[in-house]
């Protein structure tokens, strides 16, 4: 691996926002596995097999002996996968003219939350106690809050949406951008209430209290944390 060393502590500025007071380095291409172990080190301060970490901000290796436990960590996600698609309109059941589009949108997660403790202290109701095993089959990675493995065997980068980088775009099979008023009607939506349904199945409402969410990591453009961009090859 390369040792860069940092050319400054100035912010660095990440799709207009700041993501850090490191110089971020070279893009990182590694499988998804690779990316969630990456990740869940830097998070948990444990390695693999004891191998030394490299630290952008210092240009250094790390020995785990000298690795410290993080809490909730900022990250930006750059997402890109296919559109969830109706055959047909919703309005007037034309057949879709846009099968086959991608949908891309940036934005910034904090993970590495506890999500109980988080909306308790964000929120006037009652005490909420999440499951004691989640429903969606995502459990923790090698006891990282900020990493889950579901049971399909992918990998998600979990945190509660912080904002938003760019605003979902959706794009045709030739790499032409579609309006999203055009492209609407023919997308798969949840509507208000159904959220609220499920929201409430779990003591907490959507409109009133932080949500978590889980991002598969071979859903991913890029992300970015810890001064690298980690790039999915897979």
């Amino acid at each position: 691996m390369e040792k860069t060393a940092v050319q400054s502590q100035s912010q660095v500025v990440d799709s207009g926002i700041v993501v850090g007071g490191i110089q971020a380095a070279k893009p990182r291409r590694m499988s998804m596995q690779a990316i969630a172990d990456d990740i869940a080190t830097r998070i948990t301060g444990v390695t693999l097999e004891g191998e030394d970490v490299y630290d952008p901000k210092t240009g250094k290796f790390f020995p785990e002996s000298e690795l410290k436990a993080k809490g909730a960590v900022f990250v930006t996600i750059a997402y890109r996968s296919g559109a969830r698609m109706n055959k047909t309109s919703r309005i007037d059941k034309n057949p879709n003219p846009f099968l086959g589009a991608v949908k891309t949108s940036k934005y910034q997660v904090l993970a590495n939350v506890k999500w109980q403790d988080y909306v308790n202290r964000r929120s006037n109701h009652g005490k909420f106690e999440a499951n004691e095993k989640p429903s969606n089959g995502v459990e923790n990675y090698r006891g990282c809050l900020g990493v889950g493995k579901h049971s399909n065997g992918s990998f998600q980068v979990k945190g509660v949406p912080f904002r938003v980088v760019e605003d979902a775009k959706y794009w045709d099979t030739n790499g032409n951008e579609i309006d999203s008023d055009i492209i609407d009607p023919y997308l798969k939506k949840q509507s208000k209430a159904s959220k609220e349904k499920e929201a409430a199945k779990h003591g907490i409402s959507v409109k009133n209290d932080p949500i978590y969410r889980g991002t598969r990591i071979d859903s991913c453009e890029y992300i970015r944390v810890f001064g690298f961009e980690y790039i999915p090859t897979e």
